[in-house]
């Protein structure tokens, strides 16, 4: 973590403007949630972390400027031994919407679309004209980072001075999806990357019987951004959703990326500490609902990843399991399966296991097991364990504490030991109005 004590008052500040504004704005609605963490952790080297972090997110509307919200997101974290402390801003702009989002202005930091990493200081535009077509413009310096704990203020690469572009987009046309995009990210003079993007999909209904009310499903999704600069593709997202009732679910994927940019969220870790970050990535799930309680699943991701030396590694992840959700009777809900891992460097056969127990509407148990054989490299312990659990308790819709510990003998991909509290509060109130209060 980087030594940024002098940073505490950015998000001090943060908490003092939203208390503080009830004198001068009554009336306003102002929610969010506030989670405190605190992990006590061994790392690899036998060492020892202990870590607090500190989220905040809040949502302030009704305000004296008409249709305009003020959204943000922060972090502050401390690190006991070393006495490192880090604050971030993920995003704090405001939002002044129109009528069903006609015309929709963001100002200040705030995400930039879909992206999970980048966040633009400056404007965004959209109107949604009661027309085939909708646009918008955005004007901004990137940042791109993550909100991982661990990870907050990462910088996943460099970013330029200034990124500009817009996105036309079709409106009014049920069950399609089509856009086309431009943006030019540069600085000093230079052009760092310039993207063309197009995007569309389309959702379609099949009846099998006259008779039947049970309609076939099936929905196709994909983008692809093309960097004119390097004559490649920058990134490729391609989805095939079908649904056939009243059991069968099955999901088609398809993506290239590059993980210092962005990702899937699902994506599965094979290999990447050892690559540039760019993969190619081909995933199919399908899930049989055998019983209304009860659904069997099997999932298989093939994935490829570019090596410093040009090469490209594959990796392999099969899997197979059973879930079962008896909340409403017994208050359980679990998941276990099987694995196999794949891949130039490793081979590993896994068992996974994940129960969560609703005691009642206070307690709630979570259970974790992982056991894992090592096939490849070879060593001389071949077996691997994790074993996770987190007991919660929430005696309202307010506010929850859980305590959680794991241990693993595995310390290549997890830490040996790590124990820690979360407290999660969800707040609402009016500014000026201390006896009224907001949200759930």
């Amino acid at each position: 973590m980087k030594i940024a004590s002098g940073k505490i008052g950015v998000f001090s500040l943060i908490l003092l403007l939203v208390f503080l504004a009830g004198k001068t704005v009554t009336g306003a609605e102002v929610s969010g949630r506030y989670t405190m963490g605190y992990e006590d952790r061994e790392v690899r080297d036998g060492s020892r972390e202990s870590v607090m972090v500190n989220y905040l997110s809040f949502e302030a509307k009704r305000l004296p400027v008409t249709n305009l919200s003020v959204h943000g997101f922060s972090k502050y974290a401390y690190e006991w031994q070393r006495g490192d402390s880090a604050t971030g801003i993920y995003y704090l702009y405001g939002n002044h919407r129109t009528f069903e989002g006609r015309n929709d202005l963001l100002f200040g930091r705030f995400p930039l679309e879909s992206h999970r990493f980048l966040t633009l200081d400056g404007v965004h535009f959209t109107q949604r004209p009661n027309r085939p077509f909708g646009y918008s413009l955005y004007l901004g310096q990137p940042r791109y980072m993550e909100i991982h704990d661990d990870r907050f203020e990462r910088q996943f690469r460099d970013s330029g001075d200034y990124l500009a572009g817009g996105k036309i987009f079709l409106r009014g046309v049920e069950g399609v999806r089509a856009n086309a995009s431009y943006s030019r990210e540069g600085g000093g003079g230079d052009v760092y990357r310039e993207i063309i993007g197009v995007g569309g999909g389309k959702d379609y209904y099949f009846t099998r019987r006259q008779e039947e009310r049970d309609e076939v499903i099936v929905a196709v999704d994909g983008s692809l951004d093309y960097n004119p600069d390097q004559s490649a593709v920058d990134r490729l997202s391609a989805r095939l959703f079908v649904i056939y009732p009243p059991r069968l679910r099955v999901v088609l994927q398809a993506d290239r990326y590059d993980v210092r940019d962005n990702y899937p969220a699902d994506r599965e870790l094979i290999i990447t500490l050892f690559s540039t970050g760019r993969e190619d990535r081909a995933k199919y799930t399908v899930t049989y609902d055998w019983r209304p309680e009860i659904a069997f699943y099997q999932s298989s991701v093939f994935t490829e990843l570019e090596m410093p030396d040009g090469a490209w590694r594959r990796g392999r992840i099969v899997k197979g399991g059973v879930i079962g959700d008896y909340r409403e009777s017994r208050g359980v809900l679990f998941d276990a399966g099987l694995y196999h891992f794949n891949s130039h460097l490793s081979e590993a056969n896994g068992l996974a296991l994940s129960v969560d127990y609703q005691y009642d509407q206070v307690w709630n148990l979570l259970v974790g097991l992982e056991l894992v054989r090592l096939s490849k490299p070879l060593r001389d312990e071949k077996n691997a364990r994790s074993v996770n659990v987190e007991l919660g308790y929430k005696p309202g819709d307010r506010w929850k504490l859980a305590g959680y510990l794991e241990r693993s003998d595995n310390p290549e991909y997890r830490n040996d030991f790590r124990v820690g509290l979360r407290f999660d509060y969800l707040f609402g109130f009016a500014l000026g109005r201390a006896a009224q209060r907001v949200g759930p």
